[in-house]
């Protein structure tokens, strides 16, 4: 559990950082402002110790409201007294603790706080088992709707095949009359029958249709199948040489039930673009939040009065010494003001209950951290919004930041 402690003396950051370091905790230390923020943009932290009254702070209240956004535990350093604990509470912060105040209850704040924590990340990974869960049914239903009409097309071949047999048995019956006794127009008479009971001219056309209909029915399961398999490919832990097209192709078919109702999808791809170095577990997980991202927000730009599909286009092309992928979409855009605060743990514009934060946060970690590239966002309010995402064509985070610099000054303007 990671808790940062907040004050511009360095002696009582020490001291604080004495008294918890048997509790087991990842401390972190941050002077002002400025040094706050850095460290919640890099760590996920369960708790911020800060002292009050706020004369270290220009916007007390601002500042705890950039807090809350990533962390929701603010811990409050007063005197003691009523009259400071209430300005604290009144200010927003979640907790009062005396800087006086005796072991036990810090203690009692330590266990508190661990058990929030605990809590939340419980509440987090069941949203995630949920969105696996409505994942997984999408899937099925994607490949019942081939299974139907293979069924389907099944026992109508069956059928047609009862009649057509019924054709060839008397076909057969007269080709074996050891002794005929009926001339041509009289056999002939026969087959016409058998083949009007069995509406010979329609099972014609459509029994090769139906055949064709099953194998097109069957691919396209084999295809959802083959496109799971690929996509849980299991994770590795080194870079390995990927084809960027196919893993695109691959998560948009599995997440083909969250868009395919509300936007046509259009992928471009740059078939020069060699294999780039990646982690392809983690990079389709970064895909898959970026196309439902796209399709919750054209679906809530669309609303319930929805006359035609949003769009959602991915194309990817050689920038400089990077391969990038666009992910653009035509749905409600980001207000400006939050643009800069959508890779923040924790932080969303969805409802509640329809997002947990942390897609944006991940995948922001998985691009730049993982892969030694960049994540960044162009969007307009009621318009839409583009993700682009570079890496880098041969190297991994372990050599260094140069290609980074490299490929970001190949794609200036």
């Amino acid at each position: 559990m990671r808790l940062l402690i907040v004050d511009p003396r360095r002696s009582i950051r020490e001291a604080w950082t004495s008294r918890l370091g048997s509790h087991e905790l990842e401390l972190h230390e941050a002077a002002d402002e400025s040094e706050v923020r850095d460290v919640l943009d890099c760590n996920l932290m369960a708790a911020v110790m800060v002292p009050f009254p706020f004369d270290w702070c220009s916007e007390p209240s601002e500042f705890l409201r950039s807090i809350h956004e990533v962390c929701h535990h603010t811990i409050a350093l007063t005197d003691g007294s009523k009259q400071q604990n209430d300005a604290a509470f009144a200010l927003g912060v979640s907790e009062c603790l005396s800087s006086h105040c005796g072991n036990d209850d810090l203690n009692a704040l330590i266990e508190r706080i661990r058990y929030v924590s605990d809590l939340e990340d419980r509440v987090v990974q069941a949203q995630k088992m949920e969105a696996v869960g409505e994942l997984a049914a999408g899937i099925a239903h994607e490949i019942n709707t081939p299974i139907q009409y293979v069924g389907d097309n099944t026992r109508f071949v069956r059928d047609a095949c009862e009649d057509l047999m019924d054709v060839l048995t008397k076909c057969s019956n007269i080709v074996g009359d050891e002794q005929p006794s009926r001339d041509v127009a009289a056999i002939k008479t026969v087959i016409h029958d058998a083949m009007i009971q069995a509406d010979f001219e329609y099972l014609i056309d459509e029994v090769p249709a139906a055949i064709r209909q099953t194998l097109e029915g069957v691919e396209r399961v084999a295809n959802i199948v083959r496109a799971m398999k690929e996509f849980a490919h299991p994770g590795v832990s080194e870079m390995v040489p990927t084809d960027l097209s196919k893993c695109i192709e691959n998560t948009a078919m599995v997440a083909r039930n969250e868009w395919k109702y509300v936007a046509n999808l259009e992928t471009t791809f740059d078939s020069e673009l060699p294999p780039i170095p990646c982690l392809p577990g983690e990079l389709n997980q970064v895909l898959l939040n970026l196309i439902v991202n796209a399709a919750h927000a054209i679906a809530d730009r669309q609303g319930d009065t929805a006359s035609e599909k949003g769009r959602i286009g991915i194309s990817t092309h050689r920038c400089g010494t990077a391969a990038e992928i666009r992910v653009a979409d035509t749905g409600t855009g980001i207000d400006a003001a939050n643009v800069e605060k959508i890779f923040k743990p924790f932080f969303t514009t969805k409802a509640a209950g329809k997002g947990t934060g942390q897609g944006l946060a991940i995948a922001h970690s998985v691009i730049v951290e993982k892969h030694g590239g960049t994540i960044d966002v162009e969007s307009k309010l009621g318009t839409g919004t583009t993700f682009v995402i570079r890496l880098p064509l041969g190297s991994t985070t372990e050599q260094g930041n140069q290609p980074v610099e490299a490929m970001e000054k190949a794609c200036v303007g």
